[in-house]
């Protein structure tokens, strides 16, 4: 984490530090087999943090055995497993990253409103929840010729966020903008208004993650993601050459 708070700026919020506290029932983690949200286990796990991760049955845990982490089996988009699964332990926090897709079942707004809901029916206060650049003033981050085609993704990550600011929650939402699965770069801002941004190594939006669930100044914001990853960048421009 050194490397984080060595190298993060927040554009128009206060840079507050917190300890973590840690507590002995830990983090639970929806979306944590792959990407951002394995990077945050990873980062929990490595400092001494207790980690549950809400699977599928069906989820792939090649990459998260090794972690030493517990598991709970599930369907995010099924109230009562969500239920069960928050009521299991005592929480610190509840951790998402899960990812959209079309249909009616959607499992990050599903799987979210069954998060709030079970969430305050346990008395777990504290939620981070990863989005998109997209819903709200944020739209205006995403360049024009994107918007009709991220239009429904879009509008289903903002119904979610509605639905957690409605909430008593603690919660925090990042809203990063494209992801790579580059190294870190360490080249990275949070700003709470839009701002331009490029693009994020998954590495680096673990951290930002992990930092607003140490910061208790982070409860009640919504943060864009403010990257620049130099790798994705050269490609980016290789492939206009």
């Amino acid at each position: 984490m050194k490397h984080l708070l060595a190298n993060l700026i927040l554009i128009g919020a206060t840079t507050l530090i917190a300890a973590p506290g840690k507590a002995d029932d830990g983090v639970l983690i929806f979306g944590a087999t792959r990407n951002t949200g394995l990077e945050i286990a990873k980062i929990l796990v490595a400092r001494g943090e207790s980690v549950t991760a809400f699977v599928r049955p069906t989820s792939n845990l090649e990459n998260l055995e090794p972690l030493d982490v517990d598991y709970f089996k599930g369907d995010a988009t099924n109230a009562d497993d969500v239920h069960e699964a928050i009521a299991s332990k005592d929480f610190k926090a509840i951790i998402s990253t899960l990812g959209t897709s079309r249909g009616e079942k959607p499992p990050d707004l599903i799987g979210t409103r069954n998060m709030v809901d079970a969430a305050e029916k346990q008395g777990i206060g504290r939620l981070i929840v990863v989005t998109i650049i997209g819903p709200g003033k944020s739209i205006v981050m995403v360049p024009e010729a994107q918007r009709e085609r991220m239009a429904w993704a879009i509008d289903i990550k903002d119904q979610a966020e509605q639905y957690i600011m409605a909430s008593d929650l603690d919660y925090t939402i990042v809203r990063p903008g494209q992801l790579t699965s580059n190294p870190r770069s360490g080249i990275i801002k949070l700003s709470l208004e839009p701002a331009p941004t490029g693009p994020v190594t998954r590495g680096d939006l673990a951290d930002v993650v992990v930092w607003t669930y140490d910061n208790e100044e982070s409860v009640k914001k919504i943060y864009h993601v403010i990257g620049d990853d130099p790798l994705a960048k050269q490609r980016m421009g290789e492939r206009g050459q």
